[in-house]
């Protein structure tokens, strides 16, 4: 008995903790975090780096912003009695160009900043800076 006690008092716990965690989901989502350490920058190309950074998640904020919007959109044109194709393709091209070129635009800052050896290790991360 007092064994049925414990696993329904740790079960409990358990459920009340994730109910927690899904609070601070909205934050993750936003969040950008990119671990350059690899890059051994020095101070000059680490106070590029921050500034290229923080600029990057103003705009990301934004981007993520008007994606949103847009998205509601593509939810009415499916909610619609008949279906817009071209207009639902016009708002996903609309979204994708305006991801890639924020992307390109801070990769470009970026690859500025940092010697070829360092662009190099860059590389194989590229992965994470897609804008999505």
């Amino acid at each position: 008995m007092i064994k049925l006690k414990i696993f329904v008092l740790l079960c409990s716990l358990f459920l009340s903790l994730s109910l927690f965690a899904d609070d601070d989901y909205e934050h993750k989502k936003n969040h950008i975090y990119k671990n350059l350490d690899y890059l051994n920058l020095n101070e000059h190309q680490h106070k590029e780096m921050k500034e290229i950074l923080i600029d990057y998640r103003k705009k990301y904020e934004k981007f993520y912003k008007k994606k949103d919007k847009r998205e509601k959109k593509l939810q009415e044109l499916i909610k619609e009695e008949k279906f817009d194709k071209k207009e639902y393709k016009n708002i996903i091209k609309e979204i994708n160009e305006k991801a890639v070129e924020l992307e390109i635009d801070t990769l470009k800052e970026i690859h500025s900043i940092l010697s070829a050896s360092q662009r190099k290790k860059f590389s194989y991360y590229l992965q994470e800076w897609r804008v999505e």
